[in-house]
């Protein structure tokens, strides 16, 4: 029996650019498994939709392995205790595997896992993904460390994945079974080919405007690539060479759209990266201070910021955007900040509420980036600048900004679609359409003196 090495995929469901797996299969057999983490899978702030994706990215990932001759392994329970298992059923020489920094548990696990490996002398190898590093450094640093790994080359799929055949595998549950139910949002198809052609057609259709519509949501601009990088069904390398790759056409716009869009990339690897030193930004405010001095909460006023009858139409038409479709086509950042500031800096309630909120229904809901932003907008990520900047007007000047012809707030608030754009900011009294919740200079006043 030759070697054998046992692959744990995490948030990395694809065979392409994928370190662990191209050496794994160069040292002889593999075995791709996939845990279903019942501590990940209950957790309070994981959506239904998102695991429906997550599904069918594990469906197309066995795929993948199978054209190579493999196969995906699926488990349940406890990675710490499944793992030694089936390094022994398998008699794997030890697991490869890729850091992963989203949650607190995680880390913990992983950890665990180590110790109860080392007492068995079993081995596992920690692998680093592209622009994730084992060290703090400055942004500046980052910035030039990561265009580096960039342009490093991909890591080839393997010619061929041999897993043995004794191998057991449990079946691909349904979303019932892993205690979660369908919750009415459109859940896009998974699979490392779905997400190349969307950024083909991203490439070929949107680049040309990307950039200047990025901030209007009803522009729908965005490349719907969130999701896949969150579960690292495509590569951010993969996807910053083939934009880098791509003909501009010579067109002005196009290149400054590409070189927007590498930045974004960079920028969430870049959350990542700091929500590795930073983990307490799950649980907590980063200084005490924020926290200690306390929160305001009123149920009616954090249901009605929820359902969209807060009477801010701009509000309004981003929370029933969200709990519609999940936000990640037509809910872009501009519209997110703009919600989650009304939240936490206006109506003054604690931006773990809102951080809760969003990953519940957000389907490229990621933890490091979902909070770390989270914190940023309400005001806690820094004790000595306490200028509160980020109170977004959220009347005319925001649907101005964000949404000039009035398409995203007369697409999801209907009971307004008769008014008129300029109407939009501080709507008259509409049959079917709450009137403002509070008034919106009294909350800023109130929230720039605490």
């Amino acid at each position: 029996m030759g070697n054998r090495t046992l692959v744990w995929f995490r948030r990395d469901l694809r065979i392409y650019d994928h370190e662990p797996l191209h050496r794994a299969a160069r040292r002889g057999a593999v075995i791709p498994v996939f845990v279903f983490d019942r501590s990940l899978l209950l957790h309070p702030e994981t959506g239904a939709a998102r695991v429906a994706f997550m599904l069918d990215c594990l469906h197309h990932l066995d795929v993948d392995l199978r054209r190579l001759g493999g196969r995906l392994i699926l488990r349940s329970g406890d990675p710490v205790e499944v793992l030694p298992r089936l390094v022994e059923e398998t008699q794997a020489e030890g697991i490869y595997s890729y850091t992963d920094c989203e949650r607190i548990y995680g880390r913990v696990r992983d950890a665990r896992l180590n110790q109860v490996l080392a007492d068995r002398q079993m081995k596992i190898r920690w692998f680093e993904p592209a622009a994730s590093g084992g060290s703090l450094m400055a942004y500046t640093q980052y910035r030039q460390w990561w265009h580096q790994q960039m342009a490093l080359p991909m890591v080839p799929a393997p010619v061929q994945v041999e897993v043995p055949a004794t191998a057991f595998s449990e079946a691909l549950p349904s979303l019932d079974a892993l205690g979660h139910s369908p919750d009415g949002k459109p859940v896009p198809k998974g699979g490392n080919r779905v997400a190349r052609r969307l950024l083909q057609r991203f490439l070929a259709e949107k680049a040309d405007r990307y950039y200047w519509q990025l901030s209007y949501p009803s522009a729908e601009i965005t490349t719907g690539l969130s999701p896949y990088i969150k579960f690292g069904v495509i590569s951010v390398r993969e996807c910053v060479q083939t934009i880098q790759r791509a003909d501009d056409r010579g067109d002005r716009n196009i290149q400054r759209s590409y070189h927007q869009l590498i930045s974004r990339l960079r920028w969430g690897n870049g959350f990542t990266q700091r929500f590795r030193y930073l983990p307490q930004l799950e649980l907590r405010s980063l200084y005490n201070i924020f926290d200690q001095e306390g929160w305001d909460f009123d149920e009616e006023r954090y249901q009605a910021w929820q359902e969209g009858q807060t009477g801010f139409p701009i509000v309004d038409a981003a929370a029933r955007c969200l709990r519609a479709t999940g936000g990640y086509l037509s809910l872009n950042f501009r519209s997110r900040a703009i919600y989650s500031s009304f939240l936490s800096n206006l109506l003054g309630v604690d931006w773990r509420y809102g951080a809760l909120h969003f990953m519940r229904h957000l389907i490229d809901g990621d933890c490091p980036i979902d909070h770390y932003q989270w914190a940023m907008q309400s005001g806690v990520t820094h004790c000595v600048d306490k200028t509160w900047t980020r109170i977004y007007n959220p009347q005319q000047l925001a649907v101005d900004r964000c949404d000039p012809r009035g398409d995203f707030i007369k697409r999801w608030v209907p009971e307004l679609a008769h008014l008129s754009p300029e109407q939009l900011g501080a709507p008259p009294p509409t049959q079917g359409y709450p009137a403002p919740i509070s008034d919106y200079r009294q909350m800023r006043s109130h929230r720039a003196k605490q």
